[in-house]
Parts: C-alpha cells; structure tokens; sequence
C-alpha cells in the first residue's frame, strides 16, 4: 500500500465516533477508512464485532494505519474490546499496547470480547498476561466469550463466559465449570485463528486426557496461579479515581451524576440517597478506589442483570459468579476482603462487664443497622454481627424492637435517626479512627448539648499533634 493513501493526522490526534447507540463498524470502515476495509478483506478478516458505540483511530507518525472499537457505557467510563485491527506493514509498533494503556489511564480496565490467538500473544508480549504453562496463558485483562460462541465438554446452557485464561494449543478462552470433574468451557474457534494458528487441527486431537491433563495443571498450582493474575492486576496502569470525582464533594454530584440526572436515568432524590450510601460504604472500607464507578453502576441501574454465572464462587452481597484473586465484585463494586470483624474490632474492647451491656448493645446495633443501610442481606448483617461481637440474633433483635429502630425487616424513622445521631456515625464521618473510640464515645455523651461536628471540634482541641491539626483543616 502506497503512504499516500493513508489518512493524515498532522496533531497525533485520534478521531473518536461515540454514541448511546449502536454504530455498525462496516458502515464507518466503508464510508471513512475504505484502504482498512480494503486490507481487512484482502486479509480474510471478518470482524468479530458487527457493531459498536465506540470506535477510536489508531495513529503511527501522523497516519491512521488501524482501528479499535469498544461496547462503551460512558455513563460509568467501562469498555469491552471487540475488534482491533492495524495494516500490515505497521504492525510491530506497539500501537496495541498504547492504546490499552491509554484507555486504563483515561478511563478504566477494558475487557477484551473474543480475544485472537495473536492478541493474547501481544498481550503476554506487553506485560498484560504471562505463559504459566508450555500452552496456557494466565491475563490480567478479562476476556468476555458470548454465550453462543462457548463450547464445552459437559453439559452448558450457553451463558456469557468470563475468564482470565487462555489455552494456546486450541486457540481458545477457557474456564472450569467444575474443575473436579475436569468439566470445561472454552471458545469456539475464530476464523482468525483458523486460517493462521491451524486451531481446527488441535482441536480435532482434544480428547479427555487433554482436559485431566489442564485439570491437574490447575489443581496442582491453584496458589501460585492466583498468585500470578493478582501481581499482573498490580503492575497495570490503571486510573485510580477518588470518591470525590465519581460521586461529588460534600455539596455538589459529580458530572457522572449528573449527566446521569440530565438524561433522566435517575431522579435527583434517588441520586441523593446513591451518593450517601457511597460514602458511607466507602468510609467503611465495603468500597475500593478501583471499584468506586463499579459501585456507581450498580446502584444506579436496578434492572441491571447477572449475565455471568459459570463461576463456583459468588459475591457474598449480590450472588454474581466470582474468581479466587478478585479483589472485589466486577458485578457490584464491593470489596470482597471487607472482613466485618476486622473492621469492627476496634469496638470489641467495649463490652464490658454486665452492667455496660446496654450501652455496648446500642454499638452492634449501630452496626446491624448501618450493614442494612448500606443495602447488605438481612441474613449476611446477622451473620456478621453475631461473628463479630459473639451475640445472639434474638438478643439483639430485641432491643431493636423495644427501641423501634427496625421492624419488618427495614430501618424504621426512629432508626435512622438514631443512626445519624451516635456517637459512631461522627467518629467515622469525620475519619477519627486515629484516637480511641471508647475515649470519643464518653466525651460526645458528655457534650450531647452541642452539634455532632461542634463536638467533633471541640475533641480535637484537647490535642496538638500534626493529625489533630490536620483533620480540625479538614472540617
């Protein structure tokens, strides 16, 4: 292909199609970028994606030599890989790996939707997965497998695959359904990789010794392979948003938020309610800076639907199918090495001898009670609670009642307030977690005529340290 065919670029700039819709990818191929289309057919190419809602340039010293296009929300900035493509003669560049670079700085981790055998190769190429095996690759990039494009070799109803492995004898995505009987799903083969890794040959040789072989691979190094996806998930460069850009400072939303008012998504009281339940979950340690426009999607979308679900582990909060290195759920946002016990431990040196039990009570049902507010299953709360602080349900139950601070299964007026107005509520809202709670609880019991941040202020006056200083700044 002759240079002077190429589309210029005199800025490096990427000209970007984006929108709520559907584009069809031909269409912008065929009308824009007739020399790709041209290579792409001469190549036998066929797009795995016909569609997309993002498609980007792919720039080398001033020409387009290449696209990429995503399935993109840009409410909640999350995108999936569908198609990725650069001219021959301008391969070797690394225009691949800048591009998923730039997409996890700008915006978020991509998934990849039926990766090639070559991508998965440039993708250990780039640090962004690694051969745990002569055959299999282990990636920090998800790869997403349409339900009609999975194959097995045991019973599958064709759900939407999630997995973090690659098998490059059979050119294939791959994940165990049930890993003692040796039960896997895989993807099914790509003309791509047909016509240049000869996958068909290999999988025509696939028998049941193939798959106990895979099998015991993983069962032998389950530790080390856990061990391996979760160093990659570390090294990759990825944005790490603070609560305040994805959900507002104290008196304003965010403009994810707000475009998500502007277009009707959600009401503003609903968006009122969302944004506090954030910051509070947040605060408590139930949300990663990772997972924070994770968390934003999920509350915002009730309809929102589990697509996934050939995984044995599930999120304790919402039931979506989870992997044994997930720092947190990819469905809800929650962290899932939230430990309950661990963050409540500050309170156990409270319960004292009987003649203190009711006061210690009102912290656990503080506590029960913020668990549901933050949108946790009854049972999970009770669980929890009674873990933490070795008490039984009945107990605690009653004093609920008797005090009518939840009934019938929800947190009643009374509740909430009694949420907003403890002395626990102020200690965390104002990230006091430096001093001793015990000593904070007395002296906001001994000052209760004045406002919770007034008194708030007037404790930390008692200390000149550089923290004190810091967080009286701060209110």
């Amino acid at each position: 292909m002759s240079n002077s065919e190429l589309i210029i670029r005199d800025d490096n700039t990427q000209k970007v199609f984006l929108s709520e819709s559907s584009f069809d990818v031909m269409d912008i191929l065929n009308k824009h970028y007739d020399y790709i289309l041209e290579e792409i057919q001469n190549e036998g190419i066929i797009l795995k994606g016909q569609t997309c809602n993002l498609f980007k340039e792919l720039i080398f010293e001033g020409n387009v030599v290449g696209f990429c296009s995503y399935d993109f929300s840009s409410e909640f900035i999350t995108a999936a890989l569908n198609n990725v493509y650069v001219l021959p003669e301008f391969r070797g560049n690394h225009l691949f790996c800048q591009e998923l670079q730039k997409t996890m700085m700008e915006y978020n981790k991509p998934s990849i939707i039926e990766p090639t055998h070559l991508v998965v190769e440039l993708l250990v190429k780039y640090g962004f997965a690694k051969k745990i095996s002569e055959n299999i690759v282990a990636s920090s990039i998800e790869f997403i497998v349409p339900g009609d494009h999975v194959e097995s070799n045991g019973d599958y109803q064709k759900e939407e695959l999630s997995t973090h492995f690659y098998d490059l004898n059979i050119s294939a995505s791959i994940h165990f359904l049930d890993i003692e009987n040796g039960i896997l799903a895989y993807s099914s083969p790509l003309n791509y990789d047909i016509i240049h890794y000869d996958c068909l040959t290999y999988r025509n040789e696939i028998d049941d010794g193939y798959f106990t072989e895979i099998k015991e691979f993983f069962q032998n190094n389950d530790v080390e392979i856990m061990r391996e996806i979760s160093q990659l998930e570390d090294s990759l460069p990825i944005k790490s948003y603070t609560l305040e850009e994805v959900v507002g400072d104290e008196d304003n939303f965010s403009p994810y938020i707000l475009s998500l008012i502007e277009d009707a998504h959600v009401t503003h009281e609903r968006a009122i309610e969302i944004k506090k339940q954030m910051v509070e979950e947040y605060e408590a340690g139930m949300i990663l800076n990772e997972s924070l426009l994770i968390r934003l999607a999920y509350l915002f979308d009730e309809n929102k639907t589990i697509s996934i679900k050939s995984h044995s582990d599930v999120c304790p909060y919402c039931n979506m199918p989870i992997d044994g290195h997930d720092k947190f759920c990819h469905f809800c946002g929650i962290n899932l090495h939230y430990d309950g016990e661990e963050i409540f431990d500050s309170l156990l040196n409270t319960f004292g001898d009987e003649g203190d039990f009711v006061e210690d009570i009102s912290y656990v049902a503080y506590k029960f009670l913020k668990l549901i507010s933050e949108g946790i299953k009854l049972d999970y709360s009770i669980i929890t609670c009674e873990k933490a602080y070795n008490i039984e349900w009945d107990l605690l139950k009653e004093y609920l009642l008797e005090n009518n601070y939840f009934s019938e299964n929800r947190i009643t007026e009374e509740g909430y307030e009694f949420l907003n107005t403890h002395p626990l509520h102020f200690f965390e809202k104002y990230g006091l977690n430096l001093f001793d709670y015990t000593d904070f609880e007395k002296f906001f019991l001994s000052h209760s005529e004045l406002d919770g941040k007034e008194i708030v202020l007037k404790y930390l006056d008692q200390f000149d340290d550089e923290e004190a200083l810091e967080l009286k700044k701060k209110l």
